[in-house]
Parts: structure tokens; sequence; C-alpha cells
């Protein structure tokens, strides 16, 4: 098993529970307008929430309906949840001397309120945010920012996330990866289909990260 050195985080679904913010803030201006929608149609929407506003039928309220969203999950997201044994983890692989790198698509003060809420910004040697990059996951571009600025190597490297974007992303800098699938995200995400992008690891609870570092 590899020792690896340099620990890339996602943010979203992974070590924050934004995932259900992000489902209540979509479900509440569509409901509004007379929409009702189940939690399996609006995850489906994640990524790509304008154009599907428009093929549910409000074309000429996009930008309406995309700005309350924002609104109504900017009021939770500094608060956000974590996922459990994560700032568990986080601590101990800092303390055994593994550097971390936060790699997320959200934007950087946002994310940096909600690290900051939690008392973990001393847990990340660098943050990359949407903002700190040309280039998004899947691109290779925020991974390799973060092994730059966190003075590591792609082959003591793996990235950790809950999307094809962090498997892709991982692929694409030539770094190994973990897929953090928990239960509760059967009602986001299709096993099946992150599977099917090969990540290197699969895990469903936090606490077999540390082992495939090889801490325990």
């Amino acid at each position: 098993m590899k020792n690896y050195q340099y620990i890339l985080l996602d943010w979203d679904g992974n070590l924050a529970k934004t995932l259900d913010v992000w489902l209540e803030a979509c479900r509440i201006p569509l409901e509004k307008r007379g929409l009702k929608l189940s939690d399996t149609e609006i995850a489906a929407s994640f990524g790509m929430f304008e154009e599907q506003v428009k093929e549910w039928g409000f074309a000429n309220e996009v930008d309406a309906i995309a700005n309350e969203a924002d609104e109504i999950a900017a009021l939770k997201l500094p608060h956000v949840d974590l996922y459990p044994d994560a700032l568990e983890v986080l601590g101990q692989l800092r303390k055994l001397g593994k550097k971390t790198a936060l790699v997320t698509t959200s934007m950087h003060g946002q994310v940096k309120d909600a690290l900051s809420n939690h008392n973990m910004l001393d847990l990340f040697d660098a943050i990359i945010a949407w903002d700190d990059t040309t280039n998004h996951k899947p691109h290779a571009e925020p991974l390799e920012k973060a092994l730059e600025m966190i003075g590591g190597n792609k082959e003591q490297a793996i990235m950790v996330g809950d999307t094809d974007k962090d498997i892709l992303a991982g692929q694409n800098a030539g770094v190994d990866t973990v897929l953090y699938y928990p239960d509760e995200h059967t009602k986001f995400y299709s096993y099946d289909k992150l599977v099917s992008h090969n990540p290197t690891h699969v895990i469903n609870d936090f606490k077999e990260l540390l082992k495939l570092v090889n801490l325990v």
C-alpha cells in the first residue's frame, strides 16, 4: 500500500454536508412557482441547475430562481454540518505530518468562512477554490496548483472526493483517487455510475481514509 503524504480533499459533499443545503435552496424557489420535484430530480440538476431550470419551463426566470437559491444557501453554508469523523481524521492527518489541501469548486471566501466557523483553517496547508484557477475540476489545474503550493508530488498524492469530477480531476492530474460514498449519497448520485470512472479506492466512512494513507 502506498504511503500517501499529500492529501487533496473536496469540500462540498465530501467534508461538508452542503448537498442537503443546496437541495433545499433549489427546492424553495421552484415550489414557490408551483413545481414540486423529488430529491433525486433536484440533485440531478446540480452542476447544471440553470440549464435544467429552462427545461422545467422557467426560461424567463432562470436568473431570478438561481439568485434566490444562492441567497438561501448563502445563509446556511457558513454553518454547514460536517460529515462524521471528518474533523477528527483531518486532525490526525495533520498530527502525523501529512500535507493537506482543500480543492473545491466553491468560492474562496465562502468556503473560508465555513472553515473559520469550524476552526478548520489550520488543518489545511492550501486552499484552492473556484476563483483561484482558470480551469476547474475535472481539469487537472486545481490539483496541480494545490500540489505546487504544498510542495507535493503526484506519486505520493491522493484526491478524495464524492463526484465524478473529483475522480476525473485526479486521473487527469496523475494522482490516485478516493471516492467518498456514504449511504446518504444514494439520493444524490448513482454508485454504479461513479465507480464506472474507476477510482483507486472507495470508502463510505471517513475513518477508512486513515487506512488508505497507511496510518493504521
